[in-house]
Parts: C-alpha cells; structure tokens; sequence
C-alpha cells in the first residue's frame, strides 16, 4: 500500500474561516479588500524526487510550510483535520502575485529550534533538473480578483524547492509524488557476429567488442495508466558497464499501474532499430518480480538462461512481405505442403526474395494459388504479437515438430501437414482434406510427441522456427482467419 501523502485540501468549512479573517477595510473606495486565495498541491504528471531516506518522506508530520510569495518568505503553520493536513491562512490583496517557492518542513520535535528542522517536499522550479516531472514549475504568476475566491493548482514532489506567494486568504492543498527507481539490465544473443559488425552497428562501441552474448541496448517506455509518461535508454554507455535505472512517478493516494515497454536495438533489414519485446507491469510502490539484486535482467535469447526473464530469440525479419503459392496444390516440388514464393523483400532480413517449401495451420480456410497476397511477417517464437486467432494455434508444439522430423524416418509431407492439423484447435477430423489423405499412423505419432514433448519448448541457436504470414490489414483482435494461415520454417 501507498504511504500516506501530506494533503492539504481546501474544505467547504474554511469558508467559515474566512469569514473570521477578512480585512478589517470595510469601505469599497480606493482602498483594497483582501481577498480569499486556495492553492490545491497536486502530484506531478511524469515523475518526482526519489527521497535518500529509509522510508518515503511524505510519511512524517508536516509542522509548517515556507511559502516565498512576491519574493516574502512566509512560515505558515500546519494543522491537521481528520489526518489531513492544512496551512493557516495568509492575506493577499487583489492583483498579479507570483509563486516563487514552496516548502514543505517538519520540525523534528524541536519547535523552538530551527536547526534541525528537515525538509519533506517542494514543488520544482522551472529550469531545474525536475521541471519535467510536473505540468506547472515554478515561478507561477497567478491573479486575485476582487470578491472572488482563487485557487492555483501546484505540483509538490518529494525533495525539491519551489516559490509559492499570495496575500489575503490562502489555503494549500498538498498530495505528495514518490519516484521510484528500477535498475533493468539486459543480455542479447545473436548468432552471427557478422551481422552485428556491420558499419553503423551501435555494437561496434562496446569495450568487448562483438561476441555472441552482447550488453543489450535497450530503450524503456513508462506508462502509468496506460499513459506514457517517460523514456529512458541506455545508449549514452553502450549498453555496458551499468544498469539503466528508470524513475516513475508514484502518486500517494491514487491506485497507479505503471508498464514498463521494453525495446531492444536489433539488426532490423540491412541496419539496426529498436523493437518491443515484451512489457512488465506494477502497481504503486511494488516490486517487479525478480532475483534479489534489486536490478531487473532479461535476455533475448538463452545465452543467459538464470536471467530473470528469458525471452525467445530475435529473427531478423521484415514488417511484410508478398507471399504467392506457385506451381501445382498438395504436394510442394520441395518438401512440404506447397510452394510459396516471397517477393518485395528488402535486403538484409533473414528471409529472402525466393521460393520456400510451406505448411498450413488453418484445415477450415482457403487460400488460392497463383494469387499475391500483401502478408504482415511474425515470428512463431513471439506468437503474442499475432493476431487473436493466430495466438492459439500450437506454436511451441509445431516448432517441436519442426525440429524433431528426424523421429520419424521415412515420414511423407502429407503426415507433416496432418500432425499439424490434429494439433489445431478445433483439431481436423482425420477425414482426407485439401490432398491430404486420411490420417494415419504417422501423423497420430506426431501429434502425441508434440503434445507431451512440445509444450513450452525453446527454439535452440541453429534450430527451425515457423515465420508465420497474415493478411495485412488483419485487425489484432480478429477472432478468425480469412485465408489459411501461412508459414514457412527458418533457422533462426
């Protein structure tokens, strides 16, 4: 839970208050009546002050605030009404008055002596290293009318200063913004050192040099209720040498989800860019779950598999590709269930402008040969990314097939492709279907292994991975295909 955040909050009741502390200017001539001014501390947009102390600083007991208004410095005493916390009034006449500073103190239990009085939080000026963390630094001009009551919001966060000034009735309503800090640290594996020793890759920089376990580059957008507040990289180091500590701003009081975006900086085409990943997710103050170091590590690839989290390898692909199915229906000339020619493939990406033998995941849908169709390209190993429909098709288990055809010598294309449908859900009745034949021993072996050995598998280095092709256009959330679903296998 959050700790208690010191808010002061502008009540109905102070306008009772008010009444008791009007000027005692009662004629309406050139003299000026003072006027009733609240100003409501809110917490900061996108981050705050992460506070040194054992404990948030917002959980001790405000005694007073020093409020620099017009460039006076005002000590305003602090009381509290059913916990929460309040300022004494000030006067201010009517006009333009400017915030300069605002401070908020405890005095340590020793309220005759200022020496050891601690500041709890302010709000940041304008210029300052923690400007970006509120919508409204200071210095803030603001305007008394007269016979009006004004309220100013400002952003208060932990440890820092900011001016505040007015004249007449002034009320301060205070919620605090604790930023957190969570150091993520990150392994990339590749396969091939020349594809990260080009000219131009960011690699090249590190101390190390390229090796097939690289200090990943990485960037991490910050999101608090879905929206982003921050981004933060480790490029200024190469990615080496030190975490990358992201701040957040946690509101005191206020149920935050914050998500935290991971992009990686991969060989993308011929050059390098960064791609999402993955995503980790935390409510206020909690903990992402993970090793007792305090740093957040993962690694694309399984060169470190005691990682916290270890994320399937990267395949080099494009975002689309032209996918045509060539020559004859049900069998390929090269293996598998039919041919498939790619084109308006850029170079540089793991797949090329060529004909590979293909396979089906969809036994209910129809595609047509001869016919170019514009497909979006997914790797199988990220099947999360995909559309809905496509998110529930037996990845782990086809990619376990793919990898294991040497169990079964003598196999034929069609116990391929009929493994792979009985592994769909729904699963293919077994009845011959699209120039498969009935289902046969083979194919019931195929299945079996998968589902007991195939669950959660890993795609080792130098092993086959299904490149999946979707319709462009498919909407993420489709709940079912418009031609079969497509894909060849790669090594990834």
């Amino acid at each position: 839970m959050k700790k208690l955040t010191l808010i002061l909050t502008v009540i109905c009741l102070t306008l009772a208050m008010l009444s008791c502390n009007k000027s005692k200017t009662t004629t309406t001539n050139s003299q000026q009546v003072l006027q009733g001014v609240s100003f409501s501390i809110a917490p900061g947009h996108t981050g705050g002050l992460k506070s040194t102390a054992s404990t948030d600083c917002f959980s001790q007991t405000a005694n007073y605030v020093k409020a620099t208004i017009d460039g006076i410095e005002h000590k305003i005493d602090v009381f509290y009404v059913n916990g929460a916390p309040f300022t004494n009034t000030i006067q201010l006449s009517p006009g333009i008055h400017t915030l300069n500073e605002f401070t908020i103190w405890s005095d340590n239990q020793t309220p005759n002596d200022p020496s050891d009085d601690v500041m709890l939080s302010a709000a940041p000026h304008t210029g300052s290293p923690y400007e970006q963390y509120v919508s409204s630094p200071t210095a803030i001009s603001f305007n008394v009318e007269a016979f009006k009551k004004t309220q100013l919001p400002i952003e208060a966060v932990c440890y820092q200063a900011s001016n505040y000034s007015s004249f007449g009735f002034t009320y301060f309503q205070i919620e605090q913004v604790t930023v957190r800090e969570q150091p993520f640290f990150g392994d990339l594996c590749i396969k091939s050192i020349a594809d990260y020793s080009i000219p131009g890759s960011p690699y090249l920089l590190q101390s190390n040099h390229i090796q097939l376990d690289l200090p990943a580059i990485f960037k991490i957008d910050v999101y608090r209720n879905t929206i982003f507040m921050n981004t933060f990289n480790n490029e200024a180091w190469n990615g080496e040498g030190q975490p990358l500590k992201v701040l957040y701003a946690d509101r005191s009081g206020i149920p935050d989800i914050f998500e935290f975006k991971l992009y990686v900086k991969v060989r993308k085409g011929a050059g390098f860019d960064y791609v999402y990943f993955t995503s980790w997710t935390t409510t206020d103050g909690n903990v992402i779950p993970q090793n007792n170091d305090g740093v957040l590590d993962f690694s694309i690839g399984y060169c470190n598999p005691n990682a916290d989290y270890v994320l399937p390898p990267w395949i080099n692909l494009p975002s689309t590709a032209t996918y045509t199915i060539n020559g004859g229906w049900a069998p390929g000339s090269m293996g598998g269930y039919v041919d498939a020619s790619l084109t308006n493939v850029a170079p540089g990406y793991e797949i090329v402008n060529q004909t590979y033998e293909s396979w089906c995941c969809d036994h209910e849908t129809n595609i047509i040969v001869g016919t170019n169709y514009n497909m979006d390209v997914f790797s199988s190993l990220y099947p999360a990314l995909l559309p809905a429909f496509a998110q529930t098709r037996p990845w782990d288990k086809y990619n376990w097939l793919l990898n294991h055809l040497d169990w079964y010598p003598g196999y034929h294309w069609y116990d391929l492709q009929g493994a792979l449908w009985l592994l769909e859900s729904p699963a293919w009745n077994g009845v011959a279907s699209g120039g498969v034949p009935n289902v046969s021993a083979v194919m019931t072996q195929m299945k079996n292994d998968a589902n007991t050995y195939g669950s959660g598998y890993k795609v080792p280095t130098g092993g086959w991975a299904a490149v999946v092709f979707i319709p462009t256009g498919t909407p993420g959330n489709a709940p079912n295909p418009t031609i079969q679903t497509m894909f060849i296998r790669l090594d990834p």
